[in-house]
């Protein structure tokens, strides 16, 4: 009755540079499935939420996952700012795309929008990549999305706390400095 050799959960793998997990949150489900090379759409279903989490190895496996929890427990308030963080980045980069189109339909690959949540549909979580806390005990992570509007450089949004403080390619998600 009582497994005494349970792994521990989420499960954790690292290598040479960074920790890893994967947690299942219902706030970051619905999106676009990216799981395929560079944030490539890997499903035509909405996902289920399961998102994948890095950070760096230093960072000590009990911070990893803290910061990782609090993030999935946060993720309704997180979707929604990264989504609103990202409608002008999305307008911007929508009429390239328009330029660009050969034989897709526009309505599929860049649809008008009217509403952040509209994203959804667009985009998927390729990872949060998470941060330690800075002095003050803020918790600081980003998200990168692959998306239809920019799909060789992706999207990224850099939080501390719920706020996001910076959003572009996918490069904003993971640099720190």
């Amino acid at each position: 009755m009582y497994n005494t050799d349970a792994p521990p959960y989420p499960e954790i793998n690292c290598d040479e540079y960074c920790i890893y997990t994967s947690i299942k949150s219902d706030g970051f489900s619905g999106l676009n499935v990216r799981n395929g090379p560079y944030g490539a759409l890997s499903s035509c279903e909405p996902s289920d939420g399961t998102v994948h989490y890095s950070g760096d190895k230093d960072m000590g496996t009990e911070t990893f996952l803290t910061e990782s929890k609090w993030v999935s427990d946060h993720a309704v308030e997180i979707l929604d700012a990264a989504l609103s963080a990202m409608v002008d980045q999305y307008w911007e980069n929508r009429e390239y795309v328009l330029e660009c189109l050969v034989d897709e339909d526009p309505n599929e690959v860049v649809p008008e929008i009217s509403a952040p949540q509209d994203l959804k549909i667009l985009c998927g979580i390729v990872a949060v990549h998470i941060n330690t806390p800075d002095d003050s005990g803020n918790h600081r992570f980003g998200i990168e999305f692959g998306c239809n509007w920019e799909d060789e450089h992706g999207a990224g949004v850099r939080f501390k706390n719920l706020i996001a403080i910076e959003d572009g390619h996918a490069s904003e998600a993971f640099d720190f400095r």
